[in-house]
């Protein structure tokens, strides 16, 4: 199995929510990183008044770094947990990781 980094891209809003279902997840440890980023978009509709003043959203990005196979069971957890979350994701291979 090689390693993947899962980056999921959610409302600021229901993070804390996803947060937390992540730190329950039974099947395995998860470890993830979260930074906060602002998303540009002509083609989303900005739904409150500091959305539409600012001209962004407020998007969290999570990161994580897990196995090939286990990445799709997160989502599938995710997915089954928060069934009406709008949440982008993106798997990228990891050719290396450890620490100095």
């Amino acid at each position: 199995m090689s390693g993947v980094l899962l980056k999921l891209i959610l409302d600021e809003g229901v993070f804390a929510s996803v947060s937390d279902s992540l730190l329950v997840y039974e099947k395995s440890q998860i470890e993830f990183k979260s930074v906060s980023i602002r998303s540009y978009s002509n083609e989303h509709e900005l739904e409150e008044i500091e959305e539409q003043v600012a001209g962004y959203l407020a998007k969290v990005q999570v990161e994580i770094i897990t196995t090939q196979e286990e990445y799709t069971h997160i989502l599938a957890y995710l997915k089954t947990e928060h069934p009406r979350i709008d949440c982008h994701y993106l798997v990228t291979p990891v050719l290396e990781s450890g620490v100095l």
